[in-house]
């Protein structure tokens, strides 16, 4: 478990260094996954939301965040079916007072501030977490998430 912890916390590491360009991520424990496609950002933002991309994503988040339904929760609470919903409303999660009050629902528009600028969608928040960069990704990994539901 600490060996498996530690190596999904490597790549996440390297994915953000790297910002994922050629890497095939790992996830789900370290089985392999699609690597992600070398187009430019206009390309990919030219193309549909890509949730299966998205889930490649997703291995930055899963170092503290599990995707799954019925999941526990880890460093931070599970994703699944948080698309659509208000902030802060799992009940068996401790958020920060600044999550719990600041009215957020997880939009579209909303996780895209948020994954670009994690403390520009709400100042105070907890959670450290650098922001994702490239608009195509935080699209596809939006698109994932939107997939986490009933």
């Amino acid at each position: 478990m600490v060996k498996s912890a530690f190596f999904r916390a490597g790549h996440a590491f390297l994915l953000l260094l790297f910002g994922g360009f050629g890497l095939g991520a790992c996830s789900n424990g370290g089985d392999a996954a699609a690597p992600i496609p070398s187009l430019s950002t206009e390309e990919r933002l030219a193309a549909p939301a890509d949730p299966a991309r998205g889930q490649v994503l997703f291995s930055e988040c899963a170092v503290c965040h599990e995707a799954q339904k019925g999941a526990r929760h880890r460093l931070g609470p599970t994703l699944w079916g948080v698309y659509g919903q208000p902030a802060a409303q799992l009940a068996d999660f401790r958020y920060s007072g600044a999550l719990r009050r600041s009215g957020v629902v997880w939009t579209d528009e909303a996780l895209d501030t948020y994954l670009k600028s994690p403390q520009s969608l709400v100042p105070g928040w907890r959670m450290s977490y650098p922001g994702m960069e490239n608009p195509a990704d935080r699209r596809d990994l939006i698109a994932f998430l939107a997939t986490l539901d009933e």
